[in-house]
């Protein structure tokens, strides 16, 4: 029975392992389907149409009009000459310029939702990368308890062992016990949270399964000058940029609107008892009270505000670039003191007491060196999560997807 246990969980095993993807490819499948894009889509459909629209002109009007009514005889139209009954045709012309602002204007608007889409996607890719280090770091971290809950049950079999000849090797056996229950609340703990990770990679990825093949590998990290020199990548930056375009083009756009779309109509108008005719009439507004030069003004300062925002934007996203890079630096320090001092010197205190210790006289100092190096190979494994997952967030800082 316990054969075909361990086979069954070999082969779900192997299952998982071959539905195992990559974490690029779990972002390259979540952007072509993910809802919270598709809706950023829609709506950029949406602009192409207004940008269609800020093209035409105002839509003409037609105006029909019967004049001269007779109370005394209401049905009758010949009885004087300004009996008329017509249609007049009234169309208003853009000044010059305006079509091709509006234009821009709505443009500028576009270009703001497209930065945002860009926004959404890397954040979603930063999203899916922290989510599958934490899950590959809980899994890490459950593998080496489960290692270590090995290695104290076969300690407390040596001290049980030895407890003929050692008085003090029951108390170093509830040591071990104790510390053997430890590993089992850590483990129960892990698995909690491995199993919440999980379920927010499904909704990241929009798959019910999703097995992540990816490990948790530590590479030289690039230098402070490469992120910084593709700052101009971020895309809430560029959402920035576009802003200030908009601001602009309304600026451009409200200029001209002091300069008042003339209008002409023509008529044409029937009369029963006397001869047709037709009318011309060309007009426009009179902008006599300011309101549009208070509106250009208004839109000036708006386009100035936009531009500082922007400044103060790239000047806050050069910090937050250089603080992630701080912590994950300090990251890869801690990996690096872990892996090449700490983890020496603890193996060396181990094969120091070795003899003691397969005598039986050292057992407690072994549980104790135990527990050390259990805590450096967690800690091992933090930092390089760590270390990944503030390469994440670098990277979403410069808008890097894959």
């Amino acid at each position: 029975m316990q054969t075909i246990s361990k086979l069954f969980l070999t082969l779900f095993t192997l299952s998982s392992l071959s539905q195992a993807e990559s974490i690029n490819q779990l972002i390259g499948q979540s952007l072509n389907k993910h809802p919270s894009l598709q809706t950023i889509q829609y709506r950029l459909s949406a602009m192409d149409a207004r940008i269609e629209k800020s093209k035409n002109w105002s839509n003409p009007e037609l105006i029909l009009n019967m004049n001269d009514i007779q109370f005394s005889d209401i049905t009758n139209r010949g009885i004087e000459p300004m009996q008329t009954q017509g249609a007049s045709y009234k169309q208003r012309f853009p000044w010059f310029g305006k079509i091709d602002a509006r234009e821009s204007f709505t443009r500028a608007q576009k270009s703001v939702i497209l930065a945002s889409y860009d926004i959404a996607k890397v954040k979603l890719a930063e999203e899916i990368r922290i989510t599958a280090y934490t899950i590959l770091e809980i899994q890490e971290r459950i593998r080496i308890v489960r290692e270590y809950e090995k290695l104290t049950k076969q300690n407390i079999a040596l001290y049980d062992a030895y407890a003929s000849t050692d008085n003090m090797s029951h108390s170093s056996s509830m040591s071990a016990e104790l510390l053997l229950s430890r590993l089992h609340i850590r483990s129960e703990r892990y698995r909690a949270v491995l199993n919440s990770q999980k379920a927010k990679l499904v909704y990241l990825v929009q798959r019910k399964n999703a097995y992540v093949s990816d490990r948790l590998r530590m590479k030289k990290p690039k230098s402070l000058g490469y992120y910084l020199s593709k700052l101009s990548n971020n895309p809430a930056y560029k959402r920035m940029l576009s802003k200030t375009k908009v601001a602009n083009a309304n600026r451009d756009l409200k200029a001209l609107d002091v300069n008042p779309d003339p209008f002409v109509q023509v008529g044409y108008f029937n009369r029963q008892e006397f001869e047709d005719y037709a009318s011309i009439s060309i007009g426009f507004a009179m902008p006599i009270f300011g309101s549009e030069k208070l509106e250009t003004e208004a839109a000036k300062k708006d386009a100035l505000a936009a531009k500082s925002e922007t400044l103060d934007y790239h000047a806050a996203l050069e910090s937050q670039i250089r603080v992630s890079y701080a912590k994950m630096k300090e990251a890869y320090r801690i990996y690096r003191i872990i892996q090449n001092d700490s983890l020496p010197k603890l193996q060396h205190m181990f094969e120091l007491n070795e003899a003691s210790i397969e005598s039986g006289e050292d057992l407690f100092t072994y549980t104790s060196l135990l527990e050390q190096k259990l805590d450096l190979d967690e800690e091992r494994t933090v930092a390089k999560a760590q270390y990944l997952r503030g390469v994440a967030k670098l990277k979403s800082l410069i808008g890097d997807i894959q």
